[in-house]
């Protein structure tokens, strides 16, 4: 059976179009929904009417021509994994979305859609762009073979990590497990599935298998000279390390990652590093080495045009100096986050925006003026907003503090929970007796 029907089905939804306006003239809308569903096979002359309805061309491929076209598309996909060059990826995937292809075999409409999919959210595509490729992975589970169902897997649990429903990712991935082996996976998908995995895991708290997963990709990458996917690697085993608060074992990692950046010369990695290793030194309370680290990541991301990066990096010489209670030191570089984002174009980014606050909070806190409480309740609205619950959580913390100083301890009270609230949305649990 050919895939024509989900064809016409997704170029609808695309259009938004209505089954009946589509098949006024034409067909009865129950016989457009059988099409849509490839449960009847329409006359010719019934599909070129949709189609030309639809104002939609359609390569219409051989089968040994479709197979090229599908091997083709593999090799743009595999590489797109291994490479992530998302200039290329956007070049190429144009080429092949231009026109819709006509597959005969179904099994290829499949298969494109899965590949598709991942490519998509390599790009960071916005949810709503996603949602027609995502229905025809949902409902053709049925009808997957192993492999299909393996890549499945993986693509929706990428899909829900990218919308922070970590557990539900989690559990996508992890009932591909038993397909990792079983079917016929190249080395390099295994590896890509476990540095996936790892990622999950780190998310969820697993420090353990992230570093087991995380490793299993690291052989490989290694192995096969891949530096930037080694580099990925280590920087989550360091941070798994971190988190566990084996130090030595999290700096081995970065510095391991700080010497392919080196030897390699993978330059736009170098910002991260030091990112890393300040972060490494400022949970140890080492302020001086922490901020000389970031210093050096900034220098870094100066010269490489990391926007964002730089703010990261501003915002976390900030929270060092703020430890210290140097007011000086914050309302300075704070001046100096608030230039950065002159330069930025789009200032009503969700990412920009959240850096807007974080920067206001720290300038009205380290101020002599009366605006931190106001500060810190729209900063705390927007975090909701954006489903932030860690900085909820702790900008709540922080206005409730400072109600308890001023004597107001109804509204600390509240802030208060609402802290309490997202420490236990944090670790996914509902009462608490089990934290």
């Amino acid at each position: 059976m050919s895939s024509i029907g989900y064809i016409i089905k997704q170029e609808r939804l695309n259009q938004n179009i209505k089954q009946t306006v589509l098949a006024r003239g034409i067909c009865s809308t129950s016989y457009l929904s059988k099409i849509e569903n490839n449960s009847t096979v329409p006359s010719e002359d019934v599909i070129n009417l949709l189609l030309e309805r639809l104002n939609l061309e359609i390569d219409k491929l051989p089968n040994e021509e479709e197979n090229k076209f599908i091997d083709a598309f593999y090799e743009l996909y595999k590489d797109a994994i291994i490479q992530r060059d998302k200039k290329l990826i956007r070049a190429t995937l144009h080429e092949f979305s231009v026109q819709k292809t006509y597959f005969l075999q179904l099994k290829n409409y499949y298969t494109y859609n899965l590949y598709m999919f991942r490519l998509m959210l390599i790009l960071n595509e916005k949810k709503e762009n996603l949602q027609s490729t995502y229905a025809v992975i949902i409902k053709s589970e049925d009808n997957f073979d192993e492999k299909q169902r393996f890549i499945r897997n993986l693509n929706l649990g990428l899909y829900y990590y990218l919308n922070g429903d970590y557990y539900k990712a989690l559990s996508k991935l992890e009932s591909s497990l038993k397909f990792v082996n079983n079917v016929s996976n190249e080395e390099w998908e295994i590896a890509d599935f476990h540095n996936v995995l790892s990622l999950i895991y780190f998310r969820c708290n697993d420090f353990f298998n992230t570093i087991n997963h995380a490793t299993k990709s690291l052989n490989f990458y290694k192995d096969n000279l891949l530096f930037e996917r080694a580099i990925d690697c280590y920087i989550v085993i360091g941070a798994s390390h971190k988190k566990m608060r084996r130090y030595k074992e999290a700096e081995k990692n970065y510095n391991l990652a700080k010497k392919l950046v080196i030897d390699y010369k993978v330059v736009n990695y170098e910002g991260m590093i030091y990112q890393n290793i300040g972060s490494l030194y400022a949970i140890q309370e080492d302020h001086d080495k922490a901020i000389e680290y970031y210093k050096m990541s900034l220098k870094s991301k100066e010269e490489n045009y990391n926007v964002e990066g730089y703010l990261i990096t501003i915002l976390s010489i900030i929270k060092e100096y703020s430890k210290q209670n140097n007011h000086i030191e914050v309302l300075s570089w704070c001046k100096k986050g608030f230039e950065a984002m002159e330069d930025i174009e789009n200032k009503n980014n969700t990412e920009y925006h959240s850096y807007y606050c974080h920067l206001e909070i720290y300038r009205a806190l380290h101020s002599s003026t009366d605006e931190l409480e106001s500060v810190l309740k729209k900063g705390i609205n927007y975090f909701e907003l954006v489903h932030d619950d860690r900085h909820v959580q702790k900008y709540s913390i922080l206005l409730a503090n400072y109600y308890f100083k001023e004597s107001k301890f109804k509204a600390a009270d509240l802030y208060y929970q609402k802290a309490i609230q997202m420490l236990f949305k944090q670790n996914f649990i509902t009462k608490w007796e089990d934290l």
